[in-house]
């Protein structure tokens, strides 16, 4: 690509072996450019960062550029505040269709213009509108998926969308690289000899792993050839991630550059077999587990699984944890007095409390289950029902107040009971409290 001289992420060295000395002013200059940028007007910051000279335009011209960009600016600032929004209050489905609409507009954006990046050479267009176009059928289906969700349920559709990007992803990704290895052959046609002028160094920062930021001093060498009696200064497409080169200084070599953009010269980088290996790979395990989720799916395992999407500590709580959702099945006093209404009928009153059972015997027709307060009458079980010793249940009764006035055992006449880890009683009859 051209050699931007003003392009203050690169340094220009002659040595061919950086010094720690250099080294460390490279890191210690690229630690200061954000200081640099806060400072900075953003059309001087697009000027220096890639070292592009905009042509002189009229004051009209120039009134109308500054408008569209600023339009442009704020266009942004909307979408990105609008997808802030949705994530705070838990809008998923805006979230998903304006985060799809932006990729969709990137990728018909590469698609027609072929630019993947500002100083990326113009030899990589085709490459970059092939990306453009497996980045828009993603983020078209993802939209489709979420128009047609009422057809699947919610972890299908999760599922779903993960398998179309794996799916994608699992076939761009040894394409694009395979296509960069052998862009030889269809891009970078020609081969001149170079002569080695110095070095151009940047730093990129990256992510690895356990989220820890990796800092690589990235190389190209500074090459200097004719090509059909134009001269040209230009540095590889893309930059080899080592500080040292291979290339001595003043060294003539052979380089391929793309003869309808001479400045475009191919960068070892793409050709080397490991980094094809590596995207294969990569592609395999994505396209495998596209497979394993669409087998998933078409097994129906999904259909009763849930997602849970309550993460916002400001609505749902502090820590990010939200109120468990009750499944038991809720007993108001409006349902028992309609369920045993004849059980109910002449009685002073009906109460709900626990009660321990204490043990079990066998009955005529199932298991005599007792309880711990003697006050309880034996409920007959169906054999299988009952319930462990020891575990507490609730229970609904009312009062023979007979057998009370007597002094008797089993003056609370149980009419029904339930399990307290299934049913949760809401009404407002307690105890009896004689």
């Amino acid at each position: 690509m051209h050699y931007y001289k003003d392009n203050v992420t690169w340094k220009f060295s002659e040595e061919q072996i950086l010094s720690e000395e250099g080294s460390s002013e490279l890191l210690s200059e690229y630690y200061d450019l954000p200081r640099k940028y806060m400072s900075m007007d953003v059309r001087d910051l697009n000027r220096n960062f890639y070292g592009i000279k905009e042509p002189e335009l009229s004051p009209e011209k120039e009134a109308a550029k500054r408008k569209r960009a600023m339009i442009g600016i704020v266009l942004g600032m909307l979408v990105f505040a609008s997808l802030i929004v949705a994530l705070i209050i838990k809008e998923i489905l805006i979230f998903g269709f304006i985060f799809s609409a932006v990729f969709l507009f990137a990728g018909v954006s590469m698609i027609f213009t072929g630019k993947g990046s500002i100083v990326e050479s113009a030899s990589r267009a085709c490459i970059n509108r092939i990306l453009g176009v497996f980045i828009s059928l993603g983020a078209t289906a993802i939209i489709l998926l979420l128009l047609f969700r009422s057809h699947f349920s919610g972890a299908e559709v999760f599922i779903l969308m993960v398998a179309i990007l794996f799916g994608l992803s699992g076939i761009a990704l040894p394409l694009v690289f395979i296509l960069k290895a052998f862009s030889g052959k269809f891009i970078y046609t020609e081969e001149v000899h170079a002569v080695c002028k110095g070095y151009v160094r940047c730093v990129d920062r990256s992510e690895g792993s356990h989220h820890m930021m990796h800092t690589f001093i990235q190389t190209s060498p500074l090459f200097s050839y004719t090509y059909n009696g134009a001269s040209y200064e230009a540095v590889y497409d893309e930059f080899e991630t080592k500080k040292n080169s291979d290339i001595a200084l003043g060294q003539t070599v052979p380089i391929r550059i793309d003869p309808r953009h001479p400045e475009g010269i191919q960068s070892p980088v793409v050709t080397h077999p490991g980094v094809i290996i590596f995207a294969c790979v990569m592609g395999i395990l994505f396209l495998g587990a596209t497979v394993f989720m669409g087998t998933y799916l078409a097994k129906g395992s999904a259909k009763n699984m849930t997602v849970e999407t309550k993460w916002n500590p400001e609505i749902y709580g502090e820590n990010d944890e939200s109120e468990s959702v009750s499944t038991k099945l809720q007993i108001t006093d409006a349902m028992m007095e309609e369920a045993f209404a004849e059980d109910i009928k002449g009685a002073d009153g009906w109460y709900c409390e626990l009660a321990t059972v204490s043990g079990h015997e066998e009955a005529q027709n199932g298991i005599r289950e007792s309880y711990t307060d003697d006050a309880y009458c034996s409920v007959i079980c169906p054999k299988g029902k009952e319930h462990e010793v020891g575990k507490q249940i609730l229970v609904f009764y009312t009062v023979d107040q007979d057998l009370l006035s007597e002094g008797g055992d089993g003056y609370k006449r149980i009419f029904t009971f339930g399990d307290p880890d299934e049913v949760d009683y809401i009404g407002s009859h307690g105890a009896y409290p004689g």
